[in-house]
């Protein structure tokens, strides 16, 4: 697989992380807040401008009330 901002497989992590944000109730400020980031950074990730790191990943998941491993379960399944 190459390391590319724009392979699908990327572009569904982005989706995801997005949708489990949304699903949250959470705005972009709101998550930004949450992981001590300004708002540009969290909608640079979601665009797929920023490359997501394992870390960031899983502090995205907490602040959105779900376990990180199961969130990328999801990812992995489909």
């Amino acid at each position: 697989m190459s390391v590319s901002l724009y392979h699908a497989e990327y572009e569904a992590l982005r989706n995801l992380m997005h949708d489990v944000r949304v699903k949250a109730g959470l705005t972009q400020v709101q998550m930004a807040e949450a992981l001590g980031v300004g708002q540009s950074y969290v909608s640079k990730l979601e665009r797929g401008e920023n490359f997501v790191d394992v870390l960031l990943f899983a502090r995205w998941c907490l602040a959105c009330g779900v376990k990180p491993g199961k969130t990328l379960d999801k990812l992995v399944e489909t």
